[in-house]
């Protein structure tokens, strides 16, 4: 089962183990969709940088409704 990250703490734990990471958004009907998956490179209070799957660097803000899972 998938856990939520939500402290600094979890975020952190997740960036130093490499565990991978699915980004979920809410669309326009405000059911969540994960839009992103990949490995925590940096964060900070506002937001987080994801190296995803495709070799790409991608920034999410924290404090927009975005969640981000950890996939054990």
């Amino acid at each position: 089962m998938p856990k939520s990250l939500e402290s600094d703490a979890d975020l952190f734990i997740a960036a130093l183990s490499q565990t991978p990471v699915s980004v979920w958004q809410p669309d326009a009907n405000g059911l969540y969709c994960e839009v992103d998956r990949g490995i925590i490179d940096k964060f900070t209070e506002k937001s987080v940088r994801l190296n995803t799957k495709a070799d790409e660097i991608a920034y999410y803000f924290r404090d927009d409704g975005t969640l981000f899972r950890a996939e054990t």
